[in-house]
């Protein structure tokens, strides 16, 4: 924490700013001693760690902070260990002999300022040290979030200094400096083959993969490239600057002309270059006779500006209200915190592709999860029966609510896990239930899973060292189960029984109240009902046989055209996941698919832009990854998920649920 805090002030490399590292016995209270020669001057740093976030500075650890500088200025070097001797020395010759200034760098990992106690001693000797009224001493505080924002800045990548080849071009020297001109396709694919996704970092969601729409892009540069510079709007480049390297000086648009965009990110026709790049590796010889319009503009580093032109330059396409919360920063900060503290993926902009479940967890995913995590039961209301006001901020959303506070990382990974741990323990139980309490369990998960959570644990759900998966995790089934008991028990004896579930769930209020009864009930320890006979499913004869999940989904219109889709191997097939598991990471594009409303073939791959069926798909993405004990036939429509939470066949039963009475 010395080392980051010498970083923080200097801006040394992390090995050198280990180097002045003191802190050990005989530090006389200082953690490092840190001197820069351009400009001179001397840093010496107390940091105090607390694991809570609570640390501070007390007037103890003030004085002795005040009493090593003392010894410097003295020239009692031999008072410090071997390494501050050293350091002690040469800081003292700095600031005796060139007068260069001194901080003295206070890193709390904390939240607080020092007591007044402390701040006077260190006003008192500031004073001291003052020279004919030129200030030699100065003191600064960093606290947590300065410290943290320093992490966040280490592990963001380096900014993308972008050459650009533009013919045909012209230049608008208004308010903010662009270029705007041809370039060849086959340059936009070298771009992307060298950058992949660093070439958005500032768009509201990457390359949506293999659509119909990009697939349309990708079909034109193989068949008719001449046709493409009219058939599409471009790509919008934004940069901090712009430097052009003119080919002739007396008539400068008369040739091409060479641009380096500094710190580049494109915001509008990111599906554009993926389908160029797709283009250019299928049919490398024809896309590359075509040409496609870039505009280049330089912002300056006005991030409101960046914002706006992103905004006003994906309005013309299908934008979602949830590709524009992808600009907020508590998105970015959840997705560093989750990458440095758990080793957690976490995907913000639609289009890119899910982790696997071990692997991390969707934007998507953590609203769902955190709206089950909030205390009011309204939250997972809403965003089960509308999930648009997932996207939706100030007061007509819920999106301010769930991410306003920042959620840390364990708050977002521990809320996903416990919503998966519900969702799967229904999906356990499903065989023993029937009629309403099976329709609960099918619709109502979301507010089961809301149920569970305020049980098990909400206090410690922040708190790194705390065992969830003992705590929390083991206990979900039998907790699942108990809520599930008590909701049915008072939604039949608050509403009745003739009246529909989903008209009871579906209702804010109504869940809140029933919210607050349940979880009386659980916490106080009462019996638990048990369910009445018509909600236990009893072995019969014959069954009505369910239509096919695809032909029903497509007719009734229950998956958008162009959703994504991701491919999840059954939790109860380990085998399956073993097998697949190196032959999915090698290829993203592997796991991921494209829904189309075709009854017969909906699944559009992106590994290979065919159509297929959902069983058809597994059995050939098995074959592919080479596995030889495969079982013979599969449910390809419970291992592809639509982006946001179901399994195809899981929304499949859910919305026949829907139609049937409660007594089906």
């Amino acid at each position: 924490m010395a080392a980051l805090a010498v970083r923080k002030v200097t801006g040394f490399s992390p090995e050198n700013a280990a180097a002045w590292v003191i802190d050990g016995v005989n530090d006389q209270g200082l953690d490092a001693i840190a001197i820069t020669t351009n400009p001179e001057h001397v840093y010496l740093v107390q940091a105090k760690w607390s694991k809570k976030g609570t640390a501070t500075l007390d007037r103890a650890a003030a004085r002795e902070m005040i009493g090593g500088l003392d010894l410097i200025d003295q020239e009692r070097f031999d008072r410090f260990n071997a390494r501050g001797e050293r350091l002690a020395e040469e800081a003292s010759q700095l600031m005796i002999d060139a007068m260069a200034p001194a901080t003295l760098v206070i890193a709390l990992m904390g939240i607080h300022e020092p007591g007044p106690g402390a701040t006077q001693l260190f006003e008192d000797v500031r004073a001291r040290y003052d020279n004919v009224g030129r200030p030699l001493l100065n003191v600064r505080y960093l606290y947590a979030e300065d410290l943290v924002a320093q992490i966040r800045d280490d592990l963001a990548p380096a900014p993308l200094d972008l050459d650009i080849e533009m013919e045909r071009w012209h230049k608008h020297d208004g308010v903010h400096e662009s270029f705007e001109g041809v370039v060849r396709v086959e340059d936009v694919a070298q771009w992307y083959e060298e950058h992949g996704s660093q070439l958005f970092r500032l768009n509201i969601r990457n390359p949506l993969g293999t659509t119909l729409t990009n697939r349309g892009i990708v079909e034109t540069l193989e068949k008719s490239p001449a046709h493409f510079w009219y058939f599409n709007n471009g790509i919008t480049l934004l940069c901090d600057t712009i430097q052009a390297r003119y080919r002739s000086r007396s008539a400068p648009q008369g040739a091409p002309v060479s641009l380096t965009a500094g710190n580049a990110s494109i915001v509008n026709g990111a599906q554009t270059v993926r389908a160029i790049a797709q283009a250019m590796e299928s049919s490398p010889a024809t896309a590359a006779n075509a040409h496609v319009t870039v505009r280049v503009i330089a912002t300056h580093g006005v991030a409101e500006f960046a914002n706006d032109v992103t905004e006003a330059t994906n309005q013309q396409n299908k934008v979602e209200p949830r590709d524009f919360v992808s600009l907020d920063l508590a998105q970015s900060v959840i997705r560093d915190d989750l990458a440095a503290e758990l080793e957690k993926e976490y995907t913000i902009k639609r289009g890119a592709p899910d982790p696997a479940p071990e692997s991390g967890c969707s934007i998507t995913e953590a609203a769902f999860s955190l709206a089950c995590f909030h205390p009011d039961a309204k939250y997972c209301c809403l965003a089960s029966t509308s999930p648009e006001l997932l996207w939706e901020r100030g007061n007509r959303g819920i999106y301010d609510v769930l991410f306003g506070a920042r959620p840390t990382a364990y708050q977002v990974w521990r809320s996903v896990l416990t919503v998966r741990a519900v969702r799967a323990a229904l999906h356990v139980s499903r065989a023993t239930r029937e009629g309403r309490a099976d329709t609960l369990a099918q619709k109502g998960a979301y507010i089961i899973a809301h149920l569970v959570m305020q049980v098990l644990g909400r206090d410690d759900i922040a708190e790194p060292g705390f065992d969830w998966d003992d705590e929390v995790l083991r206990k979900v089934p039998t907790v699942t189960d108990t809520v599930l008991a008590w909701l049915i028990h008072h939604i039949d004896a608050e509403c009745g029984t003739d009246v529909h579930i989903g008209r009871i769930i579906t209702d804010s209020e109504q869940v809140s109240t029933l919210a607050e009864l349940v979880l009386s009930d659980v916490m106080a320890g009462a019996i638990v009902p048990t369910l009445q006979a018509a909600y236990i499913k009893e072995r019969k004869p014959r069954k009505r046989r369910r239509p096919n999940t695809v032909p029903y989904l497509v007719k009734a219109r229950a998956v958008a055209e162009g959703a994504a889709l991701v491919y999840v191997p059954l939790s109860s097939t380990e085998r399956e996941a073993e097998e697949l598991v190196a032959w999915l990471s090698a290829d993203p594009r592997r796991r991921r698919a494209i829904w189309t409303n075709d009854s017969r073939r909906p699944l559009l791959w992106e590994a290979d832009r065919k159509q297929y069926a959902p069983s058809a798909l597994v059995q050939e993405m098995w074959r592919l990854a080479g596995w030889k004990k495969q079982p013979v036939a599969n449910q390809g429509t419970a291992r592809w998920r639509v982006e946001g939470g179901e399994t195809l066949w899981e929304l499949a039963l859910r919305l026949q649920a829907e139609e049937a009475p409660d007594s089906d």
